[in-house]
């Protein structure tokens, strides 16, 4: 099979969306093995995305800082940090897959390449 160019985005797939927090996020379970699959297949053109909170609500602007207010929890004063790191069998393929983290929506606006 011929693949042309594409890149794989694969968009926070992190311990702090597996695991029983606040932001749980229980179809994760249910796409993990495909996610897995298409990203160990393709790993060179994988990109994965991390959303990292602020380390307190204050730091942030606008409606980010009230978004924060209501989820203290999750910001990175009371989060463990291992719950930032992409699910382990996806973090064992970087590199050569890439990591960008980024602290809002939007990949483009604040996503700072990473190795992690």
């Amino acid at each position: 099979m011929r693949v042309g160019a594409f890149i794989h985005l694969c968009i926070d797939m992190q311990e702090m969306f597996k695991q029983p927090t606040p932001w749980h996020v229980p179809w994760m379970a249910r796409v993990a093995d495909t996610v897995v699959e298409v990203a160990d297949r393709f790993s060179e053109r994988t990109i994965f995305t991390r959303f990292i909170p602020p380390q307190q609500p204050d730091v942030m602007w606008g409606m980010w800082r009230r978004y924060y207010e209501k989820w203290p929890m999750m910001t990175r004063e009371h989060l463990e940090p291992e719950l930032l790191r992409l699910v382990p069998e996806l973090g064992r393929l970087v590199p050569p897959a890439r990591v960008f983290d980024k602290a809002t929506y939007s990949l483009g606006s604040t996503a700072a390449s990473t190795g992690c």
